[in-house]
């Protein structure tokens, strides 16, 4: 996170301890996080927090590559869907309430 503090917003992260004349700090928990909310998908960050470092050219030339090759370009990360256990409960509403409308259309209760 320093190291892109550094590098994209060209600040120093020894300042989150420092004030200014005035006694206020030169740099809040606010700021950082406003940083690191628009860091590339390419930062040190990002990867660090399971990202696979590719921007989005990386993945249009990769996708260009297969189409032009006919074959997937050999570096082309796999995605894999993580899957909560929060939205499985969600789906599992979804499906019961669906489910329950279905019964109701049928049976004549809602038209």
């Amino acid at each position: 996170m320093e190291s892109d503090l550094s590098r994209y917003h060209h600040i120093d992260y020894r300042d989150r301890w420092r004030f200014d004349a005035d006694g206020v700090r030169r740099l809040t928990l606010r700021m950082i996080l406003a940083r690191l909310k628009h860091l590339p998908l390419d930062s040190a960050t990002i990867i660090a927090e399971g990202g696979d470092g590719w921007t989005l050219e990386n993945h249009l030339q990769a996708h260009l590559y297969g189409a032009t090759a006919g074959e997937k370009h050999p570096w082309l990360p796999e995605h894999k869907k993580q899957v909560t256990p929060g939205m499985q409960a969600a789906r599992k509403a979804a499906l019961a309430r669906k489910k329950k409308r279905e019964i109701d259309i049928a049976e004549g209760r809602i038209t």
